[in-house]
């Protein structure tokens, strides 16, 4: 046996070590669905309807064994500190049999010194775990019920479980309306044991005052004096190094007082290389390390990253009731730019750095400048924040709390989220990338239904976000900026004029049909800024075939439907009616291949769109990555293929570009410019109309775009041409081709023109590919497999235009990466 009943206790340890039934934790992370796969004893749950068969999991205990070995003079230490980053969840935890102590909460670290429990040689750790639900009775959450959203309330009764309030771990394992429930339990970060003697460097924050050429900095030093009752002298040691070379060093002398002692130093680093969002400039990165020295110990700190860089939001105010909403880097407005980020598995603990890689160079590549971190999900590893730092991804991070009310009357439940939020903020300040911290989604939102009711009310969680975490980030890092909820601002939350929306019930969530479909609806947003909306769109076969687990499969079945996502509700064929033909008549590969070309033209429009009102600072999108293969938000599925949709956004988001409207008289074609990058862009300007026969009509003018600014560059008399046999087109150097839209692509006139592949050549380790197009096409594809990455793909050409695809890694590895035509 692996597991135990419930009723396997802390008491009855000594017979689990008998009996061996308990987990090998060598490698960490580890959920216990990670080793019960690799054994065959169950099925990864991710695949097919697996889930439900391993659904017996939440009634059992867990125990996970870990041996290590401690030399004689690591038993010397004054103090043998244990640290387990994220247990989850229920814990018990003994060292060499004896039970060292509990905790209740996957957010926040266990640490003790268990230096009584250790003896030289080989010692051994157990932790006994449950998932949490069994732990809860209905009558501790029914007060709140009513207000913990559930996917079993909107017809999936396999999804959610209203106990997920009360328990610390992330809230969307038990199912949300894009993944299944899955109870996750394990020890799901790191382990460590700290050798401590009569002093400790716990913590070193360092904080931009100024980012200028001359760049003022504070850096604040937290170390703990383990003499209980006794002072100490103490050289304290603060170097600030850049590649390697030493930039600042400096010294203090102090007396530590025992326990925890701050030291704070104030310098400024000459010459200071900016930190900046991807396309906006470089992600240079300093390393600094504190040494505190007493008479018998020297305490040295790992290596800290940061940037010299500054974060803050612009709330200008318009007018009453109607404020600005921009995020400011080092003293510029910065468009944000990106998708939400969930967990991106079902079963987290075995997300790997490889795929953490791969997300955020895909989110770079697809020009992305920010994720929002959902508060449904985790505080991710320390891997994904320092791979965000490195690429320019700025992070808006909800706290994790998500779609309820939460028990903060209770002082059990304000302790673990007072703990949770503390060691977080202190854990996570010091990198660049984190540019916002945000206490929840959607759960004020909740509370306009919640306030309108009769009966008792009960803080829900507002003592977390309107006290206690205010309070704690002007503490612990007052220079990171706070937002009440996601969305938040005005008399309302999800108010247009003030904070940030989630643009959902007057599209994608619309009861109207057309409103979801319909992509000139996002012509109608006037948010500051929009943090949520999206639109479905299923995999590649590939990837169907992967997550059916090699079944045969066939849309509607009953796998296909679990892997639906909640609000589909017949958008994805309604949405090829509308855009392009009649989904009935098509076989299941063209019919894949249309859904995902109008997930695609509804991101990629719908981006344009909201960054056309002059008035929004930023929008991001629903979702970027995926728990699990399904027919859903994504960009990028969950075996990290690019759906076509990754391309179509990718362009809206490019660095410089042109967006084109109609005036609202219908008689002339405005054209926005934008120019993300901090450089002037100088250029011609042209514009006009592209025939289906292969003749245009084209004016040009120069035009500037200023760095960081969008602003109508021109505007012109709409061509008379008719719109069933041709184009209306604007373009500038280096930027995608914008086209106005005025009529869905199944009613053009159809007109047989190819692309010709003018040369493959190799360049590096990349092959690069030369289209030439003989009359305007849409999507053009080349039709590679969708684990293939290319710098674009189902772009639009018009006649004689000829682009350059980047095929990546793909020098000499034709037949291996399937690129059958080359």
């Amino acid at each position: 046996m692996l597991e135990r009943n419930l009723d396997v206790t802390a008491r009855d340890v000594l017979s689990i070590l008998e009996a061996q039934d308990f987990l090998e934790a060598g490698d960490l992370p580890l959920d216990a669905h990670m080793p019960l796969i690799e054994q065959g004893i169950i099925k990864d749950p991710v695949i097919a309807d697996y889930s439900y068969e391993c659904e017996w999991m939440e009634r059992r205990s867990w125990w996970f064994k870990k041996t290590f070995e401690v030399t004689e003079d690591e038993m010397k230490s004054h103090v043998i500190r244990l640290e387990l980053e994220s247990l989850d969840l229920f814990a018990d935890i003994f060292v060499n049999g004896c039970w060292v102590g509990e905790h209740q909460s996957c957010h926040f670290p266990f640490t003790d010194d268990v230096k009584e429990f250790l003896k030289p040689g080989l010692n051994t750790l157990l932790v006994r775990l449950t998932m949490g639900p069994e732990r809860i009775s209905k009558g501790e959450y029914d007060y709140l019920a009513d207000h913990i959203c559930t996917e079993y309330e909107v017809g999936r009764g396999d999804r959610g479980d209203k106990a997920r309030a009360m328990l610390r771990k992330p809230q969307y394992v038990y199912g949300w309306d894009w993944g299944p429930r899955i109870g996750t339990v394990g020890i799901m970060k790191n382990a460590f044991l700290h050798f401590l003697g009569d002093v400790a460097v716990t913590r070193v924050h360092a904080i931009t005052l100024s980012a200028e050429k001359n760049a003022k900095m504070r850096f604040e030093l937290e170390f703990e004096s383990l003499l209980p009752i006794s002072t100490q002298e103490a050289e304290v040691m603060l170097e600030v190094t850049f590649h390697g070379e030493s930039v600042l060093m400096l010294k203090k002398d102090v007396l530590a007082v025992s326990g925890v002692n701050y030291v704070d130093f104030e310098a400024v680093i000459d010459n200071a290389n900016l930190w900046w969002p991807n396309g906006a400039g470089d992600q240079p990165l300093y390393e600094v390390q504190a040494t505190v020295r007493t008479r018998t110990t020297t305490a040295v700190s790992g290596p800290v990253r940061f940037g010299v860089r500054t974060i803050s939001i612009d709330m200008t105010k318009y007018s009453d009731n109607d404020r600005r909403f921009a995020f400011v880097v080092n003293g510029v407005p910065i468009y944000a730019k990106g998708g939400d980020w969930i967990p991106s598995d079902s079963i987290y603990a075995r997300v790997s750095r490889k795929k953490y890689e791969m997300l955020i160079r895909d989110a770079k590549d697809c020009n992305f400048n920010m994720l929002r971190i959902w508060g449904g999900g985790n505080y991710e590893r320390d891997e994904f924040y320092d791979l965000c730092d490195e690429n320019g991804i700025l992070l808006w991070h909800d706290f994790m709390f998500a779609c309820a009310l939460y028990p903060d009357d209770q002082a059990w439940f304000r302790d673990l989220a007072t703990q949770e939020i503390d060691y977080q903020t202190k854990r996570l300040r010091n990198h660049p990338s984190l540019a916002l911290w945000c206490g929840n989604n959607e759960c004020q939102w909740i509370f306009e239904e919640y306030l309108s009711g009769s009966g008792k009310v009960y803080s829900g969680g507002l003592h977390l976000y309107n006290e206690i975490m205010p309070r704690i980030i002007r503490s612990n890092c007052p220079e990171i900026p706070y937002w009440r909820s996601s969305p938040y601002g005005g008399a309302l939350p999800n108010d247009n004029e003030v904070g940030d929306r989630h643009h959902w019930r007057d599209c994608t969530m619309s009861d109207r049909m057309e409103d979801r479909i319909n992509p000139e609806a996002y012509d109608r947003v006037t948010s500051r800024f929009v943090s949520e909306y999206g639109y479905i769109g299923p995999c590649s076969e590939e990837t169907i075939t992967k997550y059916y687990g090699g079944k045969a499969w066939m849309p509607g079945d009953r796998i296909w439907n679990l892997h639906n996502n909640t609000f589909e509700k017949a958008t994805v064929p309604e949405g090829i009616r509308r855009h392009y033909i009649d989904p009935e008549t098509l076989k299941i590969r063209d019919y894949l291949q249309y859904a995902r070309l109008v997930q695609g033209l509804m991101y990629g429009y719908s981006l344009e769109a909201i960054r056309f009102y002059p008035r929004n600072d930023g929008a991001i999108f629903w979702m970027y990555n995926d728990t699990w293969g399904e027919v859903g938000w994504t960009i990028i599925d969950y075996y990290l293929d690019r759906k076509p949709s990754f391309y179509f956004v990718k362009r809206a988001f490019a660095p410089f570009k042109l967006i084109l409207r109609v005036s609202e008289d219908q008689k002339f074609v405005r054209i926005m410019g934008i120019n993300d990058t901090a450089s002037d862009v100088i250029t011609d300007l042209r514009f006009g109309y592209a025939g289906f026969d292969g003749k245009i009509e084209e004016t040009s003018r120069p035009v500037t775009l200023a760095p960081f600014s969008k602003r109508i560059v021109h505007e012109f008399p709409l061509p008379a041409g008719d719109p069933r046999r041709g184009v209306v087109f604007a373009r500038i150097d280096g930027a995608p081709l914008a086209l106005l839209r005025q009529i869905p692509f199944r009613d053009f006139e159809k007109h047989e023109n190819l692309v010709r592949v003018e040369s493959v050549e190799e360049k590096g380790q990349d092959l690069l590919i030369s289209l030439v197009s003989e009359g305007y096409c849409h999507a053009v594809s080349l039709g590679f497999p969708a684990s293939v990455r290319l710098s674009d793909e189902y772009f639009d050409m018009l006649p004689g235009d000829r682009v350059t695809v980047i095929v990546y890694g793909a020098a000499g590895r034709q037949k291996d990466m399937h690129l059958n035509w080359l």
